[in-house]
């Protein structure tokens, strides 16, 4: 597989020369990687960025919010936290924003052809809160009335790559977690659900041994940075 040359005619730093309404012009490509437990987000992380640098992208990885949170001394307050996981799952979100805005912000200044790989993305934060609850946290911020919700419309993400979980399809494979097997099927599930409408998002199942998993989900990767070649 590979990810075609880009050619822009120019010199590296030429699109920062002309200032940054040409620098916005250079594509900026922005993929959500999400799945359910165990299932190689962040091994296709480390596999999509080394080839994208290999052909001259920057490469920009933008860690898991919920992760960053907790290492940092922030505790979840469970599912029946009520107003206080109302609290930790706004605060999430409110992060999430800030720092995809702040990843892209960087790559299109910087001139360059660019790829931003999240680890999980906004709507993420749905699977892993009741139904009801979620609907308080969006009402209560307002983020209805905003359109926060317009993640499901191309534009702030353009590719979805749901990773299934080894617990869906590769059982063997599937380690040791804080989810049983059973409940990490329930969860990839749902998060599927919560994407379902993307124009982008793909899924990549267990069919192949995991190799051939991360190269599956590759070609989704190559298409879209080939479409700027296309495009131009």
């Amino acid at each position: 597989l590979e990810i075609k040359n880009l050619d822009f005619g120019d010199s590296e730093d030429s699109a920062l020369e002309r200032g940054v309404e040409d620098a916005a012009a250079v594509p900026v490509f922005k993929i959500v990687l999400t799945g359910g437990p165990c299932a190689g987000k962040s091994s296709a992380i480390e596999y999509f960025a080394k080839k994208a640098r290999e052909k001259g992208y920057d490469v920009y990885q933008v860690p898991e919010v919920p992760t960053l949170l907790m290492n940092g001394g922030c505790l979840y307050p469970g599912l029946n936290g009520g107003d206080k996981l109302i609290a930790f799952e706004t605060s999430l979100i409110e992060l999430q924003l800030q720092m995809e805005q702040t990843f892209f912000s960087v790559a299109q200044s910087s001139g360059r052809p660019s790829v931003i790989l999240y680890d999980r993305g906004l709507l993420d934060v749905a699977a892993y809160v009741p139904r009801d609850l979620w609907s308080d946290v969006l009402y209560h911020n307002q983020w209805l009335r905003d359109g926060m919700l317009g993640v499901l419309q191309h534009g702030r993400y353009d590719l979805i790559l749901h990773m299934e979980s080894a617990a869906c399809g590769a059982e063997k494979h599937y380690q040791v977690r804080k989810e049983s097997i059973e409940e990490a099927r329930d969860l990839d599930k749902k998060i599927k659900g919560c994407w379902r409408g993307h124009p982008y998002h793909r899924i990549v199942d267990n069919s192949t041994d995991f190799q051939g998993k991360l190269d599956r989900a590759l070609e989704f990767v190559v298409r879209l940075l080939d479409s700027s070649n296309t495009e131009s």
